[in-house]
């Protein structure tokens, strides 16, 4: 006696039975439970730092802060009134102890630049080439004051982080020698207006110098 077979059954995959094992699974939901907490803290703190001060914000305010500075620190200078209209070119130079126990001072290194490099002609650059720079020094700037002095916690954060950048660019090991310090300078290049504006074009080219800044061996981590 002949089997007959449907038309197309030859055809279709054996089925398979897949079931994953205890540990298997307690692993998987472990993952997913962690994830999702690490995302629910994440969005409730930057909740809180957004939105208007309120008991809540006002009572774990230094817990907030620290969370999000400077890594998720935002601004507005996109949108009017006072929107960016100037390019800032970031340098960096180190000081550095020779064998000898001479110090020797590098030139000046362009960080802006090497970013750029990063950035032209890439489809898709990174994040990091594209804002990390920039926003720490915008961070750094906005938590001084004339003076150079930080204004708070936010102040010494963005100087510890504007320096750990500085830092790992040029890293420990330089000239033969070995980093100490480190030193920052900014360069703000206006952009002038279209010709049909009536603003006035003949802001100057400002430079900013900032002090020398030892450096420790988690600096460069």
């Amino acid at each position: 006696m002949v089997e007959r077979h449907e038309a197309g059954d030859d055809a279709l995959p054996p089925r398979l039975n897949v079931s994953w094992s205890r540990p298997a699974r307690l692993w998987l939901a472990t993952v997913i439970v962690v994830t999702a907490m690490a995302v629910i803290i994440h969005l409730l703190l930057l909740f809180l730092y957004l939105a208007p001060a309120n008991a809540i914000s006002k009572e774990h305010r230094e817990l907030v802060n620290s969370y999000v500075y400077p890594e998720f620190d935002q601004n507005w200078k996109l949108f009017a009134p006072n929107p960016l209209q100037g390019n800032i070119d970031v340098d960096a130079r180190a000081e550095v102890r020779m064998p000898d126990g001479s110090l020797r001072t590098s030139d000046w290194v362009s960080l802006t630049a090497q970013d750029l490099k990063e950035i032209r002609d890439n489809p898709a650059p990174s994040h990091a080439d594209q804002n990390l720079l920039r926003q720490a020094w915008d961070f750094y700037t906005r938590t001084h004051d004339a003076k150079g002095r930080p204004i708070g916690l936010q102040g010494q954060l963005a100087e510890v982080y504007v320096r750990r950048i500085a830092a790992g660019r040029l890293g420990p090991d330089l000239l033969g020698g070995q980093v100490v310090r480190v030193q920052l300078r900014s360069t703000y290049h206006p952009i002038a207006p279209p010709k049909w504006s009536d603003e006035n074009d003949e802001s100057p080219v400002t430079y900013q110098t900032l002090t020398w800044w030892p450096v420790s061996e988690e600096d460069f981590r």
